[in-house]
């Protein structure tokens, strides 16, 4: 689905990302590569293939936009350097030609060798893409335009027999652009109120619904 935001066309997927046309640069949030690996080591089975087939995606996503850039909005780590990471930079390996950026967020806690060693280059806790501030956490201020993460937002359906689904969503104002959590491994929270009248572009399989 293709939007205006800041006078800038951006293209909503349904598969957890934001594209700039005319920057060619993907936008993702709370990739928390690793996760899964941490989640082994304290004893929970998690399969390996929910990294696989997040990596799966962002090769679709890269491949379709012929994106140059990749910037994520925090929290593309989970946690300290483990053999998930390695899987990545694996995967990482085939993609140097695409630049990434990072905006750290509270769970990046790699090493600066590590960044270097991934071809990642880290930013302040904002960062400026003219007309855009990139900042892991939905500020406060609406002064300026942003796109953050960090609240893996979802939107709550219900049904009239009590069914209830919770799909993952952007959520957008007039200054915020908020992205769904990249991984498929993480919760979703539906209760994030933004401080002025927003719009919920709401993701169901390969579809995005405007609610």
């Amino acid at each position: 689905m293709e939007i205006i935001f800041n006078n800038e066309q951006i293209v909503l997927s349904p598969h957890r990302a934001a594209f700039w046309p005319r920057k060619k640069i993907l936008f993702l949030a709370d990739m928390h590569l690793g996760k899964t690996s941490y989640f082994r080591s304290k004893g929970i089975q998690i399969p390996s293939s929910v990294m696989s087939d997040d990596l799966a995606r962002l090769t679709f996503l890269i491949d379709k936009y012929k994106a140059e850039s990749i910037v994520v909005a925090g929290d593309m780590f989970h946690h300290n350097y483990n053999s998930d990471i390695n899987i990545f930079k694996q995967w990482r390996e085939t993609k140097t030609d695409v630049r990434f950026v990072l905006v750290p967020g509270n769970h990046d806690k790699l090493l600066g060798i590590d960044y270097d060693n991934l071809g990642i280059m880290v930013t302040e806790e904002e960062y400026i893409l003219d007309p855009f501030t990139i900042i892991h956490q939905p500020p406060k201020s609406v002064e300026q335009f942003s796109i953050s993460g960090h609240i893996h937002p979802g939107y709550l359906m219900e049904g009239r027999a009590r069914q209830s689904l919770r799909l993952p969503c952007f959520i957008i104002n007039e200054r915020q652009m908020i992205l769904p959590a990249f991984s498929g491994f993480t919760g979703l929270y539906t209760k994030f109120q933004t401080s002025g009248p927003c719009v919920n572009y709401v993701i169901g399989r390969d579809t995005i619904f405007k609610i």
